[in-house]
């Protein structure tokens, strides 16, 4: 061994290399995994230096020029390099001294990971799938470094954001990639439908699926029915039948709250204290029949808070969803009932996933300032252990600073104590360019309005319920932004990418327009062409941006102007109604537009989103009587919303009458409509034009709710909603 080392050392000193040629050593019986990583290396290496990059597995290593060494090798302590231990998976050790540099990587990622941790260290950086940078390096300088070992802090990193969707950007970020995702998972959350579905059973066996209190419903499965339980393993059994490499398989509740309260299911739930324990013992059950998978199960809205006297089995992992937690403050102070549940499970189980959101679901591109609450939270998942992450972000579809937000979350994922100001910054100067300072001082100035302005940030919320949009902070940075945007000149990549940023703005600007008479108004009157055009230029940036869909149900751009537009139209039929106080037989919900009667004649026309310019009746009718000003009247309308995902119908039944007196009602239309099962949100509009104008004091209109959700419902049974508005009578 020693004549080896000696043949080695005096190699080093008289073979004539190229000084400038960097060189990529692998040692003899490299695995492929660092044979792969390697070919990636000198990739990338060819096109930073412009030289042709040499691969070589040898035990000589290159004694002059830049050299890279990709695993053990045997002769490391030649070039002043130590040996590192055996990595674990996906980590990796780095090291560099004199133009030499170690990446020992292990697993399956851990040499590529390493790979693309040198490069940035080179200077090179992938912003997006769209958007790298590349420096130029011919005269390649490798940076000298202590060995340091590179670990994930969650084994499994998951992020549902458009960039992560990319096999090339996920794996750069050491992300789990679509590709990973489709090959070990089987079946992936609100599985029971999939397993035990009601289009077979439920007809003829309604004993299979959920008690809600009133009758029998399809929503979720009875998991004290032992039939039950046997349907569910011979399902799952097919399933791993026709795919049987994939390592994970989720046998989760479906995605409603009509879980079964039947005599044995309630007895259950108060056993184990909360509806997670009945699901858990039904789950256990079915991971007994495959004990080499791992069984998923969600801790989702009625199971998120950890059951007592059970605990997962060794082959289930536990997916505790933050659906309901206010983004505006970090999880410790905003959510402490989550935060609560996270240390509980964390108790009973090392296999807990967490599935977290990070994203406007209600409006994609609406301004959403949760920048501040991202590392805290990742810092309290770490603290307790959890080891599989999946960060909700809005999936394929583009969206308000994702490239950013991805970026940032990625980096977090894999160390949570990262500088993220660091992270931040270097993302700006390379994204932005010049306008860096723009786009900072509106994300500032937007996360210090939130604070000011009760730290109240939601998922599903809109921009009219939202005071931290203020109209003048939004009309500044608007301007500000237009500015930096044109200060860019001929840059017109990032000219588009500020042009992406502004864009939430002018939403949030158009939403809020619509809960204000004066605004809207000012539409209608003030040059309409103008605005209908403006609206237009709207859709058409949206589309140079890549935002396709506005929010998860595929609405795009194009269908939100044409909305608009039509909005603007109905607004103008309300406009010249007058705003008559209508008296309620039984008060609205107090929810929606603080239960008031005059929602209903503002003129404001409400849309597809009940949250606004609607008033709500749950399980009641809706019965208003508007007193006329003058003596007579040719025409009534009155809206209706349907969003049967949402509880939300249309009346079965409406009337409308007119009187003299206030005592005696004349009915003039009683049309009944037929409830059908429709995914679509829509709005029916009951309108009646009389032959000639009718002496009249008093109209009164009444929709008949058909008070619970029907049978065909996932949630049949409950108290549902009618949403009515804008009573037009002229």
């Amino acid at each position: 061994m020693r004549a080896i080392l000696l043949f080695i050392l005096i190699f080093r000193l008289t073979a004539p290399l190229n000084s400038q040629t960097p060189h990529i050593v692998l040692p003899p019986n490299a695995p492929a995994t660092d044979q792969r990583a390697a070919r990636l290396l000198q990739h990338y290496l060819q096109q930073l230096t412009g030289l042709a990059v040499q691969v070589q597995t040898s035990l000589q290593i290159p004694a002059t020029g830049a050299v890279v060494i990709l695993g053990r090798h045997p002769n490391l302590r030649l070039v002043g390099l130590p040996m590192p231990p055996d990595p674990a998976e996906d980590s990796y050790f780095l090291a560099g001294k004199n133009n030499a540099f170690l990446i020992a990587g292990g697993g399956e990622m851990g040499a590529e990971y390493g790979v693309y941790d040198l490069l940035e260290r080179l200077g090179c950086r992938k912003f997006s799938p769209r958007d790298s940078i590349l420096p130029h390096l011919p005269d390649l300088q490798l940076p000298s470094l202590p060995l340091t070992l590179q670990k994930p802090a969650f084994p499994y990193r998951e992020l549902h954001y458009e960039p992560a969707f990319d096999e090339g950007w996920a794996r750069w970020h050491r992300l789990k990639t679509r590709r990973d995702k489709e090959r070990e998972w089987g079946l992936f959350v609100h599985t029971f439908e999939q397993l035990c579905p009601a289009n077979r059973y439920f007809s003829e066996h309604p004993e299979y699926f959920a008690w809600n209190g009133a009758q029998r419903s399809p929503g979720q499965l009875c998991l004290t029915n032992d039939t039950v339980l046997q349907l569910v393993i011979a399902a799952l059994k097919e399933n791993v039948r026709a795919k049987p490499a994939a390592r994970y398989w989720s046998v989760s509740q479906n995605d409603n709250y009509d879980y079964c309260k039947c005599l044995r299911c309630s007895a259950s739930d108060a056993r184990y204290g909360s509806p997670a324990g009945t699901l858990l013992a039904f789950v256990n059950r079915v991971a007994g029949a495959f004990p080499d998978k791992t069984i998923s199960t969600l801790a989702y809205q009625y199971t998120r808070q950890a059951p007592k006297d059970i605990a997962p089995a060794s082959n289930v992992s536990i997916c505790l969803c933050s659906i309901e937690c206010n983004r505006g403050l970090p999880i410790a102070g905003g959510c402490p009932d989550f935060a609560r549940d996270v240390e509980q499970w964390s108790k009973l189980t090392t296999n807990l996933m967490i599935w977290d959101y990070v994203v406007q679901f209600r409006s994609f591109i609406s301004p959403f300032p949760n920048w501040h609450t991202l590392q805290p939270n990742l810092q309290l998942f770490q603290k307790h252990g959890v080891n599989m992450l999946f960060e909700q972000g809005t999936g394929r579809d583009r969206s308000e600073f994702s490239d950013m937000r991805a970026y940032l979350l990625a980096k977090l994922m894999w160390s949570p104590e990262a500088n993220m100001d660091s992270i931040l910054q270097d993302f700006g100067k390379g994204y932005y360019g010049p306008a860096q300072p723009a786009v900072w001082a509106y994300i500032h100035d937007l996360t210090t309005s939130l604070q000011e302005n009760g730290d109240r940030l939601w998922i599903y919320d809109i921009p009219q319920n939202e005071p931290f949009l203020r109209d003048d902070l939004l009309h500044r940075h608007l301007l500000s932004l237009l500015d930096a945007e044109d200060a860019l000149q001929n840059d017109t990549l990032r000219q588009l990418r500020v042009m992406a940023a502004r864009l939430p703005i002018i939403f949030a600007q158009v939403e809020r327009a619509k809960t204000d008479s004066l605004s809207v108004l000012e539409m209608l009157n003030d040059a309409p062409e103008q605005y209908r055009e403006a609206f237009r230029v709207f859709a058409d940036e949206c589309k140079k941006a890549g935002f396709k869909n506005l929010h998860e149900q595929r609405y795009s751009p194009e269908a939100y102007v044409d909305d608009f537009i039509e909005f603007l139209e109905n607004q103008r039929v309300a406009a010249g109604s007058r705003a008559y106080m209508p008296e309620l037989a039984a008060p609205a919900s107090p929810v929606y537009a603080r239960g008031n009667p005059s929602e209903l004649t503002n003129r404001r026309i409400g849309e597809r989103d009940y949250r606004y310019n609607w008033l709500g009746f749950q399980g009641n009718n809706l019965q208003a009587t508007v007193r006329l000003a003058g003596d007579s009247c040719s025409f009534l309308r009155v809206s209706f919303l349907q969003d049967q995902a949402s509880w939300v119908f249309f009346p079965k039944q409406v009337l409308f009458e007119i009187s003299a007196n206030g005592v005696y009602f004349e009915p003039v239309l009683d049309e009944r409509f037929e409830i059908v099962p429709d995914g679509e949100k829509s709005i029916k509009t009951v309108d009646l034009r009389l032959p000639e104008k009718r002496a009249a004091k008093y109209v009164r209109v009444t929709a008949v709710n058909q008070q619970t959700c029907p049978g065909w419902h996932t949630c049949n049974g409950n108290p549902c909603w009618i949403f009515a508005d804008e009573i037009i009578v002229r």
